[in-house]
């Protein structure tokens, strides 16, 4: 009788220790979750000027926590569309939220698709997502990418890792999808390549001052 009740007493004690940890590691993650300062990037950024813009039915609904949504435009040249979405957990977006599901539902047909590298952001290596979209003779390029945390990621697998490693350090789940968008005139996909990777050195340095670290 007296090693069963030991042994129950142990048992609620591992309990009240589990239920206590569980509760310090919400309090921590909610104490250590922090917002976007969209406030820190500009509108006017090395010669593009730009303008908030609506969220386009295109994507659907916005399923980010908070974004920043801009049309930015350099003299002539069409303009290129930078939205960023921030989101409390980002492992339940990327299952349902994707460029890649996205404009397929939204009636929009990708015509190529393929990965590149980008510039070094916050020590991390920039690999985006590019796709070429058509939609009733609207051609867009389109490129993105994903933050875990404050760092760039490659793929889904590493992503877990990242979260995995994050959250345990930090406590944080927090991350973030940047994606640019511009269209695609007479066919000049290179040069729509090219206007996107212009903006984008301009951009991220202002990025970096906005997201969480």
């Amino acid at each position: 009788m007296d090693n069963e009740r030991i042994r129950l007493t142990v048992l609620i004690a591992l309990f009240g220790l589990t239920v206590a940890g569980m509760y310090a590691a919400t309090r921590h993650r909610m104490e250590q979750r922090n917002l976007p300062n969209w406030d820190a990037v500009p509108y006017e950024l090395d010669g593009w000027s730009g303008s908030d813009a609506v969220f386009d039915t295109v994507y659907g609904a916005d399923p980010s926590d908070t974004s920043l949504l801009r049309m930015y435009r350099q003299g002539m040249n069409p303009p290129v569309i930078a939205y960023v979405g921030f989101y409390g957990d980002l492992v339940k977006i990327m299952e349902v939220h994707t460029p890649e599901l996205c404009y397929p539902a939204q009636g929009w047909t990708i015509l190529s698709s393929r990965k590149s590298a980008a510039e070094i952001y916050r020590g991390g290596q920039i690999t985006e997502k590019e796709a070429l979209v058509d939609k009733v003779d609207s051609r867009r390029l389109v490129v993105w990418w994903y933050n875990a945390g404050s760092r760039p990621f490659e793929n889904r697998m590493r992503y877990v890792y990242a979260m995995l490693a994050l959250s345990a350090l930090t406590g944080r789940t927090d991350g973030s999808m940047v994606r640019l968008e511009t269209p695609v005139v007479k066919n000049d996909e290179a040069g729509a390549r090219l206007r996107i990777a212009e903006f984008r050195k301009s951009f991220l340095r202002t990025l970096d001052q906005a997201l969480p670290r």
